[in-house]
């Protein structure tokens, strides 16, 4: 399909794509989950697989996805029914791209939560309200955040009211205008911040915890841990890069995008925990400290911080923005489909999916105070709805995804999407999706839902 006929244009620049791919990779999986579950899976052990899963599964994962998304220059859903209306693969596939977006949707119904505890965490903060706290106020003013559902639900909504604004726009347009701005700046604080942190911190405890392997410390948890946040974290079967990618120029290259992606998500993540370890180890605050993290303990820490008083603010201004570029990408696949087939504005679709999501968003919200049930497997709405969604729908999406571009789609046709100089990269994008990407994920999520 020529690129004139793609609705909603062709994003300006090669760099204006990876902006927004890796504005949709990066987010609160970088900034709020990426630290705790370091802490949780010791360290140096829960790196390194994290990062293999990163290069083996993640990256071929991602360009995976991105190829198909470019081959015809429509959103998901179409792309695959075109495939199969072209006798390309069966109709069967067009499951794919749905459950990719319904894994989404979900993802954000919790994402958008925490999203709303960033922007009330980024008014206490710009407010002066989170100066000389203590652990124990640190911890009651987040309770009292998760104590109050209205509180809460106004976050809540507010984030996805901006979402929908964004997301209503076309994505050439609204999406790069902030992307482009929004991902240098936050490389250039998040690298500042982290010197800072190296600095005044305890720095050599800090990175021997980060980056001392211990055999003791792999066990099939870690790697499901680590291979769940491994896609979860790049978006990997969300089906948003397979959205974006319908705006990608044809002459781009895929390889070399996709491996520029993967590689600032990861340089972000360890950014991160090179601001929150040396601060935590100076402080002498336990590394398994769990979601709470990055609202109970990164107060304390910025407050008694020589220049705290800015710093705190601006890292919780720009965990709102990341929180945001994520939402928007969740929310692209269904967006941009609903606009594409039923003619719908992309304003008024955004707005009924964000209806949904904000309307599901409150069952999570009472999850946290007054609907605190164990509903299954001793896990209440959130933690259910999380660990479904990380350690099932996401593995079994993205290795879909992969089944369907390794093993059904013509050779051929990856290869002229891809775009690859040396025809060696190409085999090992290829043998690796087939023969170490989709293996290792079937095996590590079995392994780990099975609990060896």
């Amino acid at each position: 399909m020529p690129e004139s006929r793609c609705l909603q244009g062709i994003w300006s620049s090669p760099w204006i794509f990876i902006c927004a791919a890796t504005g949709s990779a990066i987010g609160l999986g970088n900034m709020w989950k990426f630290p705790y579950m370091l802490g949780s899976n010791g360290g140096g052990a829960f790196l390194l697989i994290y990062f293999l899963c990163l290069v083996l599964v993640g990256l071929p994962v991602l360009m995976a996805e991105v190829a198909l998304g470019r081959t015809v220059r429509s959103n998901p859903i179409d792309t695959v029914n075109d495939l199969a209306e072209r006798h390309v693969v069966s109709k069967f596939w067009v499951a794919v791209p749905y459950l990719s977006g319904i894994t989404a949707l979900l993802i954000l119904t919790y994402y958008s939560v925490i999203g709303g505890w960033a922007f009330a965490y980024s008014r206490h903060s710009v407010m002066g309200e989170l100066s000389g706290l203590d652990k124990m106020q640190s911890e009651g003013l987040f309770q009292s955040l998760l104590n109050a559902p209205v509180e809460m639900i106004f976050w809540h909504t507010i984030f996805m009211v901006f979402a929908v604004i964004v997301v209503g726009q076309s994505v050439t347009r609204g999406l790069s205008s902030v992307v482009q701005l929004l991902i240098p700046s936050l490389l250039v604080v998040m690298l500042g911040l982290a010197i800072y942190a190296l600095t005044v911190g305890n720095s050599a405890d800090a990175l021997s915890f980060m980056f001392r392997f211990d055999w003791q410390q792999v066990t099939f948890e870690v790697a499901l841990s680590a291979i769940g946040h491994a896609l979860f974290s790049l978006g990997a079967g969300l089906g948003a890069l397979f959205a974006y990618a319908a705006y990608m120029s044809k002459r781009m290259s895929i390889a070399k995008a996709c491996t520029i992606v993967v590689g600032l998500d990861l340089l972000v993540s360890i950014l991160v925990a090179l601001i929150i370890f040396p601060l935590m180890f100076a402080f002498g605050i336990d590394t398994d400290s769990g979601p709470s993290l990055t609202f109970v303990t990164l107060p304390i820490i910025f407050d008694v911080l020589p220049g705290g008083q800015v710093i705190g603010p601006v890292f919780f201004v720009l965990l709102v923005l990341v929180a945001l570029t994520s939402a928007i990408a969740m929310m692209e696949l269904f967006v941009s489909w609903l606009h594409e087939r039923f003619y719908i504005g992309r304003l008024k679709a955004a707005f009924r999916l964000g209806l949904g999501v904000w309307f599901f968003g409150i069952g999570i919200v009472l999850s946290f105070n007054h609907w605190d049930a164990k509903i299954l497997f001793g896990m209440n709405l959130f933690e259910l709805v999380d660990n479904v969604t990380s350690f099932i729908m996401l593995p079994i999406a993205a290795v879909a995804l992969s089944v369907l571009v390794a093993w059904v789609l013509p050779e051929p046709m990856l290869k002229n999407e891809l775009i690859v100089k040396t025809p060696s990269h190409f085999r090992w994008w290829y043998l690796t999706l087939k023969y170490v990407s989709i293996p290792a994920t079937v095996l590590i999520t079995v392994a780990g839902w099975i609990g060896v």
